[in-house]
């Protein structure tokens, strides 16, 4: 904790305009702040603030000239490829420390910023700061858990009473855990005409109607989509890494695939392939499944003797479909989104839905008993209208906004 920042040292003021003592306004900030340090350094710090006649409005100043700083910092770094450490701190006539802070901050926020061998960059064309965190089973021999994918919000034709009603039947199933292969968001610029399907046309807009409308109750698991990723393309700014740092209800897993265990040796493969719709609706799956298969093969020859994924969730096409591959089970999930302009151009018709899947492991440790259902809806039009997408900030997230 800082325990001089902004809203600390407004804190303070409060405190004293309103005629506190010196150790009841020690008492109250360390409750408040947690602030660890003896009452007679505290007040020294008191009486400095005292002495240089620090006003509220002083402190406001300061922080607006450090979030010209900021701004300034990663509009800068957005538009070339790196740039030395020396380079930063003669252009911000600041302390290679001051540097490092501003890289942290704004990885903490969601941008693919990093610094590396005294170079700082952004990247726009991978993803850097992946939060492949998951590594213990969620569950031990059996487990329910929920799939909605696609949800994409932001678009005029995302399906958030859909999605509220999925999630109230997996409520009543009793699932804890929901997995989402990708595209949470509808991005920007993703195909020709897409700003005409929007109802949010930003980044803050697309993440705060998520925040906002995403159903609580559960842990969200989330792998991001091509949509999700048109965002770092364009600012550099990771949409999942930003929203998982707002609710602990969700985690982000990476892009693109992500392997979770969800029972003891069986793992859940989530992945977010590219293209289109092939003429056989069950060939992309199919080929996945074939990567898959190839890797646990490898593994295999390589001496690791478990072959652990049981389940592959696709994302991207919003098609529903399902099959049995050997002993592992497949699925193309499905979507919350309706049909788009892009869509009507293509004339494909979306599959509106999530599923709810149970499984369970035999007396030997085998995955053996499953159910797999999928939950149908139909598409309401427009009916992003009938819900709030302001998602409301507090003082301290307010600072940790996106910029772009």
């Amino acid at each position: 904790m800082d325990k001089y920042s902004y809203e600390s040292k407004k804190f303070i003021l409060q405190l004293i305009s309103e005629n506190y003592n010196i150790r009841s306004i020690y008492e109250k900030f360390m409750l408040r702040y947690g602030y660890d340090g003896n009452y007679e350094s505290f007040k020294k710090f008191i009486y400095r603030l005292k002495k240089k006649n620090l006003t509220e409005k002083t402190i406001i100043d300061f922080e607006k000239n450090n979030e010209i700083l900021r701004s300034n910092f990663i509009n800068l770094i957005s538009k070339k490829e790196s740039f030395t450490i020396i380079e930063l701190c003669n252009i911000f006539n600041c302390t290679p420390f001051k540097i490092e802070q501003l890289v942290n901050e704004f990885k903490e926020k969601g941008y693919e910023i990093n610094n590396n061998d005294h170079l700082v960059y952004m990247t726009k064309n991978i993803v850097l700061n992946s939060n492949d965190h998951i590594i213990k089973p969620l569950e031990t021999n059996e487990i329910i858990f929920g799939i909605a994918s696609d949800l994409h919000f932001g678009s005029k034709s995302c399906q958030i009473t859909a999605l509220k009603d999925f999630c109230e039947i997996c409520r009543l199933e009793g699932v804890k855990h929901i997995f989402s292969p990708g595209d949470l968001t509808t991005g920007v610029n993703v195909y020709p005409g897409q700003i005409y399907d929007l109802y949010e046309c930003d980044i803050t807009g697309q993440t705060n109607s998520l925040l906002n409308n995403l159903p609580t109750g559960f842990e969200w698991y989330f792998l991001g989509g091509n949509h999700d990723y048109a965002f770092i393309r364009s600012t550099g700014f990771n949409v999942l890494s930003y929203m998982s740092n707002k609710r602990n209800d969700i985690h982000y897993v990476g892009f693109d695939d992500a392997d979770i265990p969800i029972l003891n040796n069986v793992d859940l493969k989530m992945i977010h392939p590219s293209g289109g719709i092939p003429y056989s609706i069950s060939y992309r799956l199919q080929k996945n499944v074939e990567q898959v298969a190839y890797n646990e093969l490898r593994k295999l020859a390589d001496g690791n003797n478990t072959s652990k994924i049981r389940f592959i969730l696709a994302g991207h096409l919003h098609i529903q479909m399902q099959a049995m591959f050997g002993n592992i089970f497949g699925c193309q999930c499905g979507c919350f989104e309706g049909r788009t302009n892009y869509l009507k151009r293509k004339g494909l018709f979306p599959h509106i839905g999530g599923y709810i899947i149970k499984a369970s492991l035999n007396k030997n440790g085998q995955l053996r008993n499953f159910e797999a259902k999928f939950h149908m809806f139909d598409e309401i039009e427009d009916d992003w209208k009938n819900y709030n997408h302001t998602y409301i900030l507090n003082e301290k997230e307010k600072l940790n906004e996106p910029l772009f």
